[in-house]
């Protein structure tokens, strides 16, 4: 029965006279192709979708000694494809620079970033801007999880921008521009001018002692009206946070936290960056012309015997005092920045640490929870490629795209024509 069926059917093909369509099979081969690749490029971008989007971004691993980075003995140029904080965060920053190339007035001024394991990442900065003369642009805090720079608003309303460099987003602070960290990181000093500080007429302001990272004021002191008040201030915090020293010009004034004047002293040198104060806060240092550490008695702001400091230290960098900026202590050995390029650490004689590229400009460190020896670096690792930067929705709409042009279909037909097969 089945036999006799069969030789029905074929004879009924036989006689009906249809005919194969020519290239049939080629087009049937060609379309299969075409679903393949869809499917495959469909898959990837899903993949990246799934890693790019925020919600499967993964954590930045943790240093192989937890809560302990060894700075890198050298720091390179960002790879070319180099990732966006926002992008592809960091747990910290050891380093933070800007390049002569970087630091262009009225443009976008990018950062460069450098996180443990030789990750490398940038972030553009809307402006680049000073709280003074005497501070630079980019201030990182002692542990290397933020960084504050100067933003002036309206008028001469200053801010404070702080990143968070284990997240990449970006938050104003009020009371000010920064002037400086506290030692451990717990507290800033911020300055507010009450007019044009750069104006040749005398102007005054207040500094604003805030808690980090969250910007709530906690004690304020005022600024000696002079002209151009903007140009020549410094200060620094004392390690327990109870004091503030600040320079205006050749005069430094220690204040308690309550803002009543502790003393004050004519000063031939400038404070000496962010860890001016000695760990024991007994000392307070200024660094001179010829590099030199002038210390000041904390409690009576008298003059002490002359420290070496970098004396003799070749200057490799950018001409801008103070010369020798410490940024931080190992027991009793300072760790200094020196000419915006090399960090040093002050033993006898001064030992390179770290060397920067000979186009940076301003060079900041991170000095808590790292290893006393700096290793050798590896290669430099830019990130995540591009295609697993995109957010999730520009995923979708390329996957989307990608599927409607290999099938060469009308994009209303792309799901109907992929559930028949065709």
């Amino acid at each position: 029965m089945t036999t006799e069926l069969g030789r029905i059917m074929h004879d009924v093909a036989d006689n009906a006279g249809m005919r194969v369509p020519s290239g049939l099979y080629a087009r049937a081969r060609r379309a299969r192709r075409r679903r393949l690749a869809a499917l495959a490029a469909v898959t990837t971008l899903l993949i990246a979708g799934a890693i790019a989007f925020p919600g499967w971004r993964p954590s930045p691993p943790a240093p192989a000694e937890p809560g302990i980075d060894q700075l890198p003995t050298v720091l390179v140029s960002p790879p070319a494809g180099t990732a966006a904080l926002r992008d592809a965060p960091l747990s910290r920053a050891l380093a933070l620079y800007a390049t002569a190339d970087q630091f262009l007035p009225g443009e976008n001024s990018p950062l460069t970033v450098v996180g443990s394991d030789d990750r490398y990442r940038e972030y553009d900065r809307p402006e680049w801007t000073f709280a003074s003369g005497w501070t630079n642009t980019i201030l990182l805090s002692p542990d290397g999880r933020y960084v504050l720079m100067a933003q002036w608003g309206s008028g001469d309303r200053l801010r404070s921008r702080l990143l968070d460099v284990a997240t990449g987003d970006v938050r104003t602070l009020d009371a000010g521009a920064p002037l400086t960290w506290s030692p451990d990181g717990a507290l800033a000093a911020l300055v507010h001018y009450n007019g044009d500080g750069t104006s040749d007429d005398p102007v005054g302001g207040q500094i604003t002692v805030v808690s980090m990272p969250a910007g709530r004021k906690l004690w304020q002191v005022p600024l000696t009206p002079l002209p151009g008040v903007f140009r020549e201030l410094r200060a620094a915090l004392s390690p327990d946070g109870l004091m503030l020293a600040v320079q205006q010009r050749d005069q430094v004034t220690a204040y308690h936290r309550d803002g009543t004047v502790a003393w004050r002293a004519r000063v031939a040198g400038q404070l000496a960056g962010r860890a001016a104060w000695t760990p024991d806060g007994r000392r307070l240092l200024l660094s001179d012309a010829r590099g030199r550490l002038l210390p000041l008695d904390a409690a009576s702001g008298a003059a002490m015997a002359v420290l070496p400091g970098a004396e003799g230290v070749q200057r490799v960098g950018r001409e801008m005092t103070p010369l020798v900026d410490v940024v931080g202590w190992r027991g009793e050995t300072a760790l200094a920045v020196i000419g915006n390029q090399r960090l040093y650490e002050l033993s006898e004689p001064p030992r390179v640490l770290l060397t920067a590229p000979d186009t940076v400009y301003e060079l900041d460190v991170a000095t808590l929870h790292v290893g006393a020896q700096p290793r050798v670096p590896g290669v430099a690792d830019p990130g995540p490629p591009p295609p697993f930067r995109l957010p999730g929705w520009a995923v979708a709409l390329v996957a989307v795209a990608v599927i409607a042009l290999l099938s060469r279909r009308r994009p209303r037909h792309v799901v109907r024509d992929w559930l028949r097969g065709v």
